[in-house]
């Protein structure tokens, strides 16, 4: 009897895939987020028993994987799950140890990867120029669950072992590299014409764009060396105003904990990056007393 696979659509996610799929009887496999799994979807897919990698935790789950604290879930319904949870440098890390098995060591390589993108452990050059795995993880986007396919077929040339080089000329992966060049080439232009220095704080305000651009989330800090914590302002419906705030990967002297300090704000988000909402009256003097508690 074989156990369905949930996991998210992204580099980390599809190497847990891989691995899961070499060690367990998967028979069925779909991508979820974070916010599907904590609203309590995934009923017409999930069932009690199923392998979940890479998201949270779920009352059904029987195999699960995941590399944040899990000091919010309870000690109970973690005592009756197989798998590895708690921190660690990327998700593939924790299946890669619990199997502990000769069959994965084909895939170490790529486990070793997803580590150092899950602690953001790039060169300027792999952000502004990325080539190889790093190119293809940027391919895959997990806001878009519909890029199945996608997704599967990145999957399916891990597992015949492929190399990046081959994945990439595919058609397919050929295309998604365009979109992701001429987004990055989009976001770049509207960072520059919508940022300024607030002392170390990169400040980038999008509110007033119809469609927020997107882009690679580490390009700012290769723009911006001199700041060490990038806040970026997004409009909301209904006046309210989304701040997101991350630390630089290359100027690593900032040393508030941003998700600590979001949850003051009400929103929240692990040390090195949070988000909150704030209103349209309180708004502006919110966003003035982060930006000064950020440049201590």
């Amino acid at each position: 009897e074989g156990m369905n696979l949930i996991t998210r659509l992204d580099f980390d996610g599809i190497v847990c895939a891989v691995m899961i799929y070499q060690m367990e009887n998967v028979n069925d496999f779909s991508f979820s987020t974070p916010q599907t799994i904590e609203e309590g979807g995934l009923m017409d897919f999930l069932e009690v028993g199923d392998i979940i990698a890479h998201l949270p935790h779920h009352p059904d789950v029987g195999i699960w994987f995941h590399n944040h604290d899990v000091s919010h879930v309870n000690p109970a319904n973690l005592q009756k799950i197989r798998g590895k949870f708690g921190v660690a440098p990327s998700t593939s890390r924790q299946v890669y140890d619990y199997y502990n098995s000769p069959e994965l060591q084909s895939f170490e390589h790529l486990v070793k990867t997803a580590d150092r993108i899950g602690t953001a452990q790039l060169t300027q050059e792999e952000v502004t120029n990325p080539s190889g795995w790093i190119l293809i993880s940027y391919t895959l986007d997990p806001r878009f669950i519909s890029d199945h396919n996608f997704g599967v077929l990145i999957m399916d040339q891990m597992k015949f072992g492929k190399s990046p080089e081959e994945i990439i000329a595919l058609e397919q992966v050929q295309k998604r590299v365009e979109i992701y060049k001429g987004d990055e080439a989009n976001y770049i232009g509207a960072l520059k014409e919508h940022t300024e220095m607030q002392g170390k704080v990169i400040l980038t305000d999008f509110r007033g764009m119809e469609r927020t651009p997107r882009g690679n989330r580490f390009s700012v800090f290769v723009h911006f060396p001199e700041g060490n914590v990038h806040m970026r302002l997004q409009s909301q419906s209904g006046f309210r105003v989304k701040v997101s705030v991350s630390k630089s990967i290359f100027n690593r002297t900032c040393s508030v904990h941003i998700g600590r300090m979001m949850e003051e704000y009400g929103g929240g988000g692990p040390e090195g990056a949070g988000t909150c909402i704030v209103g349209r009256k309180t708004g502006p003097e919110k966003i003035a007393e982060m930006i000064n508690r950020l440049n201590v």
